[in-house]
């Protein structure tokens, strides 16, 4: 049998002769997400695997006509409102949209003021606006 000198021996030629060159390369770091600068042509491809992996579905809560009728009032109402006051044609006073009450003040000769108040909190939001010069 092989003595333990001799088997470090013929270990240590067996690794000797398997190691061949080595060599080596600077590692690159190349993004793959476009959004942080990888290739354009991966957005697609990495949204579709995403959008596989979401298991997110939006609450759908369903309104009766009442309610989105109502909500269109409120709606129109604010924009109407708010048109009126960015054309300078509004007229101060108080405005009940069921949820909010705005009133408009045209105390101050330089700014138009709009109190907000939300019915169900009472959270009060002002809102100063310079007048136009036209």
């Amino acid at each position: 049998m092989f003595t333990p000198r001799t088997n470090k021996f013929i270990l240590m030629i067996s690794a000797l002769c398997c190691a061949g060159t080595v060599s080596a390369s600077q590692l690159v770091y190349q993004p793959i997400n476009p959004s942080f600068g990888g290739n354009p042509l991966n957005g697609s491809f990495l949204l579709g695997k995403a959008q596989a992996q979401n298991d997110h579905e939006a609450e759908r809560t369903e309104t009766s006509f009442v309610e989105r009728f109502q909500d269109s009032l409120e709606r129109n109402l604010l924009y109407s409102l708010t048109r009126q006051i960015s054309n300078g044609d509004f007229a101060a006073g108080l405005y009940n949209t069921g949820d909010f009450i705005v009133e408009v003040f045209d105390d101050d000769p330089l700014n138009i003021v709009v109190h907000i108040t939300d019915i169900a909190t009472g959270e009060v939001t002002i809102i100063t606006m310079p007048r136009l010069e036209g």
